[in-house]
């Protein structure tokens, strides 16, 4: 693609691949740092034994994995709305994730769950990222594309809800995958 675009466009110069380069750095120095932060922040609570007493607490709320469920949609959902999801994900699935796995929760549906919620927390305010990411692209005001998104957000939860509820029919498409 590069050598596309500079022999045949002529329009990558050395200055515009370098500048590419450099933006290219600082991005994945960026996700990096994250990647290594959390890392750091995994083996203090490992340490600390952090895992082990959400885990009981966690356990000792509630042993149904319905409502291990409803309440990890609660925390990711929350998480969400102030995280990214990369941050998140790292920060929050292997402390949330054994406790619910141990009551029986199906690790494929808490993955897609999590996911899920972690992107619907990215368009929800206060810091939904994604919110003043498009707010920036479409140059509207994080007001104007809140009243556009408003109806979005009934399938979006309902969607969410039928993930929850229907583990059935959230595995079917992994399962038929997988065999």
């Amino acid at each position: 693609m590069i050598f596309i675009s500079a022999a045949l466009y002529r329009e990558l110069t050395p200055a515009h691949l370098w500048h590419s380069a450099v933006l290219t750095a600082r991005s994945s120095s960026a996700i990096l740092i994250i990647v290594a932060s959390a890392a750091l922040f995994g083996w203090i609570l490992a340490v600390e034994q952090v895992p082990q007493t959400f885990a009981a607490t966690l356990l000792g709320w509630s042993k149904d994995p319905l409502m291990l469920l409803i309440i990890a949609n609660l925390i990711f959902f929350i998480a969400g709305m102030f995280l990214d999801s990369t941050t998140a994900t790292l920060l929050l699935v292997p402390i949330i994730a054994p406790p619910l796995v141990m009551a029986g929760v199906d690790p494929v549906q808490l993955g897609i769950v999590t996911i899920f919620n972690l992107m619907l927390g990215l368009l929800t305010p206060p810091m939904g990222l994604s919110l003043f990411l498009v707010s920036d692209i479409a140059q509207v005001s994080i007001r104007q594309l809140l009243r556009a998104l408003v109806p979005f957000y009934i399938p979006l939860v309902s969607t969410l809800v039928i993930l929850t509820l229907a583990k059935d029919l959230t595995l079917w498409l992994p399962r038929l995958i997988a065999q």
